[in-house]
């Protein structure tokens, strides 16, 4: 009996330390959860989105990786590029957390992609917002004398009006994600309507948090630590995601460009005429070219007019216009 009381005892005391030994060899061998960190400084087009959706998916699919970090500068670019990112990037959320640092500037399509996350992180100075749509000046149906074409809309594509629908349906799907993304923001939701996102204006980094765009003020570090959180996770390692999974996009490699309008120019100088982009305002459109002299007097003519109608005339003669005073506008429109 005394025998069998000191085997159990033997017995329980291996198990205990085969126990412990496992434990100890589990907390030192296991690897650590990561947060993987991925930049996009660029101008959205279909190569650099390309780009960046095969690393998301790549973040999404490995077990590994227990969180995300994004970190945007950008001023947008084509809208169907940044309408695939910004799916791509609901899909990485929906199987682990998702946090955006903005380093600059997340404008229109660049911003389009931060409402994505499960958190926006962006400094005080970084400008944030500019959601709108813009496209060419729409233009009538026509015929094209050199070709036979089926349809009155082949060529053109639509009427005027059916453009400019179209262009206000890419804004209303733009404004309607944007609204929906940040007023179900958990940290610090939009306060601000649909009409007045609509605005399509760009604030400064704090004004945005103020607004309920960004969810606090921060850097990449802090994206880091929001993404940890968001993932449970307290001893973890910090990874490039391109280097983690070893892609190579050098043979890709061109070289930098540090104005973001000449990157819109030289990324968009093959771009169909009728191209619609989701890009800062303050960028010129690629493709779209300068007013004519003609239009450009008409213009000073019309600001001249309306200058004179604010401010009364009272010592000024009552004059009929000669048709000497229009001869030389036509002429200098020639």
């Amino acid at each position: 009996m005394k025998n069998n009381a000191w085997e159990l005892v033997v017995s329980i005391a291996f198990l205990m330390i085969c126990l412990v030994v496992g434990l100890v060899i589990g907390t030192t061998s296991a690897p650590k959860p990561v947060i993987g960190v991925v930049r996009f400084a660029d101008v959205i087009y279909p190569d650099s989105a390309d780009r960046l959706i095969q690393v998301v998916n790549a973040a999404m699919y490995d077990d590994g990786i227990a969180g995300v970090v994004l970190e945007i500068d950008s001023p947008g670019g084509y809208a169907t590029s940044s309408e695939s990112i910004f799916y791509s990037l609901l899909q990485l959320r929906k199987a682990k957390p998702l946090v955006v640092s903005i380093d600059g500037i997340a404008a229109s399509g660049g911003y389009y992609m931060a409402v994505a996350a499960n958190r926006i992180y962006a400094a005080p100075s970084s400008y944030v917002g500019n959601v709108g749509v813009r496209g060419p000046r729409p233009i009538d149906p026509y015929i094209d004398p050199m070709e036979l074409s089926t349809g009155p809309y082949k060529l053109a594509g639509a009427s005027r009006f059916d453009q400019i629908h179209q262009l206000e349906l890419l804004k209303a799907a733009f404004v309607g994600n944007v609204v929906h993304q940040r007023t179900h923001a958990t940290l610090n939701p939009l306060n601000i309507d649909a009409a007045a996102v609509a605005e399509a204006k760009l604030y400064q980094g704090s004004e945005a948090l103020g607004i309920g765009y960004t969810d606090a003020e921060g850097s990449r570090n802090d994206a880091i630590q929001g993404a940890s959180e968001l993932a449970g996770v307290r001893d973890y390692d910090v990874v490039e995601l391109i280097d983690y999974f070893g892609f190579d996009f050098s043979t890709e490699y061109e070289e930098p460009i540090f104005s973001f309008a000449n990157a819109v120019a030289a990324r968009f100088a093959q771009a169909p005429p009728s191209a619609v982009y989701f890009l800062d305002s303050r960028i010129p459109l690629p493709n779209v070219e300068e007013r004519s002299a003609f239009e450009q007097q008409l213009q000073q003519l019309r600001a001249a007019s309306l200058s004179a109608l604010r401010l009364p005339a009272l010592h000024a003669p009552a004059v009929a216009p000669s048709s000497q005073s229009v001869a030389p506008i036509l002429e200098n429109g020639e």
